[in-house]
């Protein structure tokens, strides 16, 4: 059973963090609900960060999809290979989001990119 918990050493928080994944990303997989930026860094475990923008919707469903993503990176953590930054950003649905659902869409995308 992987380790559960989600320390800050994990988590990209500053603004500039995502940004220098955006410049130094070397995939992009899109899905049908999701974007996932990928990057090398110089640690040896992944970190990972979740953008959800207002477009998606108002702030109790963008907290909820967040909380999904979080749970996902949780409970799933071997998908995420160590020495990449991994940004996950949500595109905007009508549809009701499903943690099984998002939880293929990564798998899926992961699973065609080899870093």
């Amino acid at each position: 059973m992987s380790n559960e918990n989600f320390p800050k050493s994990e988590r990209l928080r500053k603004r500039h963090e995502f940004k220098k994944v955006e410049g130094t990303k070397i995939a992009r997989l899109s899905t049908t609900h999701l974007v996932i930026l990928i990057a090398p860094n110089l640690k040896n475990h992944s970190r990972i960060g979740f953008t959800v923008s207002k477009k998606v919707g108002k702030a109790v469903k963008r907290n909820k999809i967040r909380r999904l993503l979080k749970e996902i990176y949780r409970k799933h953590k071997e998908l995420f290979q160590p020495g990449y930054d991994y940004v996950i950003i949500a595109k905007a649905q009508k549809k009701i989001w499903l943690q099984e659902e998002l939880y293929r869409e990564i798998t899926g995308a992961l699973s065609t990119y080899k870093c």
